[in-house]
């Protein structure tokens, strides 16, 4: 097995991929400024939603762009290699995010063509009528994308660092990615991203095709790294003991019923140009998670093969250190490293973008247009939104630094934005198809889920001990403190669901 710091240590790839990463960068400003030629019209439609208009070649590559990101070939990866044979059930919980959404995801659609919605809040206020679930809602959302674009921004600098093979440093190239995601977002909104989206889709779709094929005939391939890891860490392909099948289960759910409700993703049903466009993307995306995530899980898988009792920080770069070993075999695989490298860089920055512009439009249309200044004009609205927007970038980049610095793994972060944002999920589960959930009963149900999960999180954190129980777990009986308070989520509103009156 090889030295942790090695790959990154020896790697030389030239100026080759630096200057294939500023042609990419100038090109996604350059559908930027075509996006903003584009805009028919300024106003909130238009911006956020593209004008409801994306076809399916569009829809699905934007869905599929966003929904795999640098957290998934990063993140996931790192995770499988920490976890073993286990975190196959990555590749499940993926899976069950896409039928979530599929479940709810055309009714909403029919719903927001009769009533015009462009955020989700826009649907939580239209159903239920609740300005505080309304905010609750959108504050629970901001919480998990702002943790979200964080996960995006820290591979976002591991990313560069390895293409650039260390000459631009981890937060160098933070802040250069982000600037040029900030621009083209800016100038044509949803339309701009939806076509960088697009055209980072099909090269993350060329990079796991690459990635597969270094997989499979490198040094022998999965079955060499099979045979190593039986020898070494046979605890790797241990089955999962009780313990370990809940949290199986606990992930599968966490996970499955957290990303069907990210907000981007739910903009991305209103944006779609009909309902039976919707329903082919959605097909298409539900095989997605045996091609990305199994993809990733077998990095992970690989990785242990190679590499020797890795810290979590550098857990999280195995993708990187892989490609680094082989990159310099050859001019093929060169060129291969290099185009891998760039496909993780449009992952992150076409999930990044997404993000933000739907933090922008919930704060601008969902907080400050009913609650601050009722009078303001969409022109008003979209530059709020946009200088919300850089602002917000500014302190997550800060958040970035601090993260490397406290060496927090990205799945600790997707664990923090999920476990309260999947508190959201009855609101639309429920919500698009009973007419009876009232409003008291959604709120109630947040507001215990949210509660549950908190005193989780810091009970654990501030080592609270509670007599003959013990202190204070984060997963009690090896279940997400998030699904706990799911549970009690879901079974406040069926209670609320068969005890209220139909409502009209």
């Amino acid at each position: 097995m090889n030295d942790a710091a090695s790959p990154m240590n020896d790697i030389d790839l030239g100026i080759g991929p630096i200057v294939l990463l500023v042609v990419y960068l100038c090109g996604m400003i350059g559908l930027g400024i075509l996006g903003r030629a584009k805009s028919e019209e300024k106003s909130l439609r238009d911006f956020y939603l593209g004008g409801s208009s994306f076809g399916l070649f569009v829809l699905f590559l934007t869905f599929f762009a966003t929904q795999y990101s640098g957290n998934t070939m990063l993140g996931f990866a790192g995770r499988s290699y920490r976890a073993g044979g286990t975190y196959v059930v990555s590749i499940l919980f993926m899976a069950l995010a896409i039928c979530v959404l599929t479940f709810y995801g055309p009714r909403l659609y029919k719903l927001a063509r009769i009533f015009g919605y462009i955020t989700p809040a826009d649907y939580i206020y239209h159903r239920f009528g609740s300005h505080a679930l309304r905010i609750v809602c959108v504050l629970l959302f901001c919480w998990g994308l702002g943790n979200y674009i964080l996960e995006q921004l820290v591979a976002m600098g591991h990313a560069v660092q390895g293409l650039s093979g260390g000459k631009i440093d981890f937060m160098a190239g933070v802040v250069m990615l982000v600037v040029v995601m900030l621009v083209y977002e800016s100038l044509g909104g949803m339309r701009s991203v939806a076509w960088t989206d697009a055209v980072q889709g099909v090269i993350l779709l060329i990079g796991c095709s690459a990635i597969f094929y270094i997989l499979v005939t490198n040094e022998g391939g999965l079955p060499a790294a099979a045979e190593i890891i039986q020898e070494t860490h046979p605890e790797k392909y241990q089955v999962p003991d009780a313990p370990g099948i809940r949290n199986w289960i606990s992930t599968i759910l966490l996970l499955g019923f957290g990303v069907s409700v990210y907000p981007h993703a739910i903009q991305r049903v209103f944006s779609s140009k009909n309902l039976r466009t919707l329903q082919w993307s959605l097909s298409g995306m539900a095989f997605m998670p045996f091609v990305t995530t199994f993809l990733a899980f077998l990095i992970g898988i690989i990785a242990i093969s190679k590499y020797e009792a890795l810290s979590t920080l550098q857990s999280d770069q195995v993708t990187i250190y892989m490609l680094a070993e082989i990159i310099n075999i050859n001019v093929f695989t060169y060129w291969l490293g290099v185009m891998v490298f760039v496909a993780l860089v449009a992952a992150i920055m076409s999930t990044s973008d997404s993000a933000l512009l739907s933090i922008q439009s919930m704060i601008t249309k969902d907080i400050y247009k009913p609650y601050i200044n009722p009078d303001a004009t969409p022109e008003h609205l979209l530059r709020v939104g946009k200088i919300f927007g850089w602002a917000m970038m500014a302190f997550l980049v800060t958040m970035a630094w601090v993260s490397i610095k406290t060496e927090s793994s990205i799945w600790l972060l997707i664990k923090l934005k999920l476990e309260f944002m999947v508190q959201i999920a009855p609101v639309f589960v429920i919500g698009v198809y009973s007419k009876r959930l009232p409003a008291k009963a959604v709120l109630a149900g947040i507001l215990t889920g949210t509660a549950i999960t908190l005193t989780f999180w810091i009970g654990e954190a501030v080592g609270i001990t509670i007599g003959q129980w013990g202190s204070i777990q984060r997963s009690p009986w090896s279940i997400s403190a998030g699904v706990w308070g799911l549970a009690a989520n879901f079974t406040i509103c069926i209670i609320g669901t068969l005890t209220a009156p139909k409502h009209d």
